[in-house]
């Protein structure tokens, strides 16, 4: 038990210094990279170059803290077997699993706060500084919002020309309405679209295309006319949004039966999976460290463990990739996408680490 929490304080201490240690080394590089595009928007370069690293910091640590935590556990352990303290333990007859156990719940409890800290944290400061991107890192700039972009909302199609006074103005839309057998029903063009009232006021509306004959809008007509949809300007302000920067709570919003969002619905599944999958990693890898440790206490070589560790963590990552980036395009079903590589490592890792508790490792 002793042993075991030593274990413990030991992995988390080395999990921060090493947290900070790359976070340091990356931010580092990103801004010796950025630092001219930052300075080139015109603010007090001071400031400017404080204000990117605040908000690139937490995106940094949130891409980190796998790596860290499977370094970290790796040279807990790696310390614990080149001075004989597993051997002792198996000659007294204890369980390595009691050590195994201790570092993947300091995991389970970094994997928690790691969520936590990407839903309240990272997806406020990714937006911030995309919005600031594309502002030019401008200090009193605004968005400039793509042209031609596309969003959908059920089976309606929604062209957008310009983006206006955060979301609530809208200029050259156009409305594309799909049947059911794929047929274009409706091709609905808008001068203009206001948010008043919690609604759409539609101007220069007229039908250009489409099979419905029903569905008669003239541009001559000068009343406005509503837009009955879902949609809110908060959404035309972010719909073409990367989900690592949007919140679970907002993803949430992208499936379901009336869906909304600029990909198809399978992507936003897959990654609202991911965002309950991706932290859990944080408890895996002192798992994948342990196997490294394990397999290779009596070979005399610290930096072979160490290697073979970091490759295993690589190989996760590689993996997890491969396959979330299959769940994207829609070729996996989105839970498998997110969860398939996870559930083989553990099931491997697992595996091994009861292997070396029954049988020991070849001495």
């Amino acid at each position: 038990m002793i042993l075991s929490r030593y274990l413990m304080r030991a992995f988390l201490a080395r999990f921060v210094g090493l947290l900070l240690g790359l976070v340091l080394f990356l931010q580092t590089l990103d801004l010796l990279a950025t630092a001219n595009e930052v300075l080139a928007g015109g603010g007090a370069p001071l400031d400017s170059l404080v204000r990117y690293v605040m908000l690139r910091v937490p995106s940094l640590i949130e891409t980190v803290a796998p790596l860290a935590g499977l370094l970290g556990a790796l040279t807990a352990l790696v310390t614990l077997a080149k001075n004989s303290e597993v051997l002792a333990m198996r000659a007294a007859g204890r369980s390595v699993l009691s050590l195994v156990a201790g570092l993947v719940a300091v995991g389970t409890a970094l994997s928690i706060l790691l969520f936590v800290f990407s839903e309240t944290v990272v997806v406020r400061t990714n937006g911030m500084l995309e919005d600031w991107r594309d502002m030019g890192f401008q200090t009193d700039g605004q968005v400039a919002e793509s042209d031609n972009s596309w969003l959908m909302e059920d089976n309606m199609f929604v062209r957008v020309g310009h983006v206006l006074n955060g979301g609530a103005e809208l200029l050259n839309v156009r409305l594309l309405q799909r049947g059911g057998d794929e047929e274009i029903l409706d091709i609905i063009d808008i001068d203009r679209a206001v948010w008043a009232a919690d609604h759409w006021a539609l101007t220069g509306a007229r039908r250009v295309g489409g099979t419905n004959t029903i569905t008669q809008l003239n541009a001559a007509d000068r009343e406005p006319i509503d837009w009955k949809t879902q949609l809110r300007p908060e959404h035309f302000m972010r719909f073409a949004n990367h989900p690592n920067e949007l919140s679970l709570g907002a993803l949430q919003e992208y499936v379901g039966n009336v869906a909304i969002g600029s990909r198809p619905q399978y992507f936003y599944d897959t990654w609202l999976h991911q965002k309950i999958a991706g932290p859990i990693v944080l408890a895996l890898m002192p798992l994948l460290a342990a196997i490294a440790a394990f397999a290779h206490h009596r070979q005399g070589s610290s930096v072979l463990t160490i290697v073979w560790g970091i490759t295993l963590g690589f190989l996760f990552i590689i993996v997890d990739n491969m396959i979330l980036a299959m769940g994207q395009f829609g070729s996996l079903p989105p839970f498998v996408a997110a969860w398939l590589p996870l559930l083989l490592f553990l099931t491997l890792g697992l595996w091994i680490v009861f292997s070396f508790e029954n049988t020991g490792a070849r001495t």
